[in-house]
């Protein structure tokens, strides 16, 4: 399995290779945003290379998508901690219910009409 991720590495790592000297001239070029809200502002940024651009939304998705699976990662080990703390304390209830004396006391269906009264 470990051959296997080394060599889907190594073809990712060559492909965005070929990938980006290919496409060079679309990466290289600048790209100036805007943000246009009615009645308050428009607001323009410096032109920036279209790369740059590419590469600080694929880092900012990254970073997004690490807070989220770290934050639910927590929630599940909360609730796991959680778990564990009940099903020790029902353990140890049903321990203490298999160590308690047996009565030998008759069941209610053999109790006799004359103890009833």
């Amino acid at each position: 399995m470990r051959f296997i991720k080394v060599l889907f590495l190594l073809f990712l790592f060559v492909f965005s290779i070929f990938f980006f000297t290919n496409n060079s001239a679309t990466l290289t070029q600048e790209l100036q945003l805007v943000l246009d809200i009615p009645y308050v502002a428009t607001l323009h940024s410096i032109p920036l290379p279209f790369g740059f651009i590419v590469l600080v939304a694929f880092t900012a998705g990254c970073l997004l998508t690490i807070v989220y699976f770290a934050v639910d990662k927590f929630r599940s080990a909360s609730k796991l901690r959680e778990c564990r703390t009940r099903m020790a304390s029902l353990e140890q209830e049903l321990n203490s219910l298999r160590n308690m004396p047996i009565d030998e006391a008759q069941p209610y269906s053999e109790v006799k009409e004359e103890e009833k009264v």
